[in-house]
């Protein structure tokens, strides 16, 4: 591959300022192996979204995240914005925040050292991704594209506790145990009407709905689907309430095994997911932070982005 040039998306506030201690050492390795390269740090939200719309516009063909998973997220969003649309220019990642499920998924190291021999080396593939639709706080129609996985219901609880102190004192893993606990404990399973391609479901107790491809969610649990990265589907799990007991002490399992091993659990695959509005828990989490409200449309955007994977 010729004429690779390399553009830094930087989060400084990224594991809640801890990751910026990773920035010289990775600017210093792209110097030392004499790249062709440019950075800018972020300074707000969705500000990655923007810097990475200026750096395709100008022609630089790959877009390296410097952060975690809401940096990815914002990054791969800049992808899409007009008139700067690029096909041709890929994502790269160098993971220095929290709960790396994209990592996961697309088998891209985490290790820095790792990550950048990764994307010196050039290999990638195209994914799909998610679009979603919802609302912002001014009830305006917001479009964003997600890598991950969408939640409504406790996840967005459990997003906003975590991110707002629980990982910053506790760490990753534990933080977010204790922020999905304290959060179920305090929450009333809830009404809500949804559709699956065009079919209409209707939920009695529900307690969270997750869309999305990716199978790792809330830093480690897992689901075991049967789609790809790339076959154009999305599935939705939804966790209705059982017994109280068995959900909170199947917890600390669900990290190590399989959240269908919950009994309340249901999977189920489409390609466009509607969600009503609920006005208990109107929240949208997607890739890791709370974005919006409800009401909601969630779709696949099949074979969307190509990303340099390990």
């Amino acid at each position: 591959m010729f004429n690779q040039k390399y553009f830094l998306v930087m989060n400084p506030a990224c594991r809640s300022g801890r990751g910026k201690k990773t920035f010289n050492k990775i600017l210093s390795a792209f110097e030392k192996k004499g790249l062709t390269f440019d950075y800018k740090e972020t300074q707000g939200c969705e500000d990655a979204t923007h810097i990475t719309a200026n750096a395709i516009k100008n022609s630089w063909n790959n877009i390296i995240s410097v952060g975690g998973d809401g940096t990815i997220c914002e990054v791969l969003n800049g992808f899409f914005i007009e008139p700067y649309l690029n096909k041709k220019a890929r994502l790269g990642i160098i993971h220095v925040g929290t709960s790396p499920d994209f990592n996961r998924y697309h088998n891209i190291p985490v290790n820095v050292e790792s990550a950048i021999k990764t994307i010196i080396s050039g290999k990638s593939k195209t994914i799909d991704l998610g679009k979603i639709t919802y609302k912002d706080n001014e009830d305006n129609t917001i479009i964003r594209y997600f890598g991950s996985n969408v939640n409504v219901g406790l996840g967005p609880l459990i997003a906003g506790k975590a991110n707002s102190r629980h990982r910053k004192y506790l760490g990753d893993f534990l933080g977010t145990l204790c922020a999905t606990l304290g959060s179920l404990l305090r929450f009333k399973p809830i009404n809500l009407k949804i559709s699956v391609d065009n079919k209409e479901i209707e939920y009695n107790e529900l307690i969270n709905i997750t869309i999305g491809k990716d199978p790792y969610l809330a830093s480690g649990m897992r689901i075991m689907h049967d789609i790809k990265s790339d076959d154009g589907k999305l599935y939705l799990l939804s966790v209705e309430k059982t017994n109280p007991v068995h959900l909170i002490s199947n917890i600390p399992n669900l990290y190590i095994g399989d959240f269908l091993n919950y009994r309340g659990a249901k999977l189920q695959y489409g390609k466009e997911v509607t969600i009503e509005f609920n006005e208990s828990y109107p929240l949208v989490e997607f890739d890791g932070d709370v974005k919006g409200y409800l009401p909601a449309k969630v779709e696949i955007e099949p074979k969307a982005l190509e990303v340099i994977v390990g």
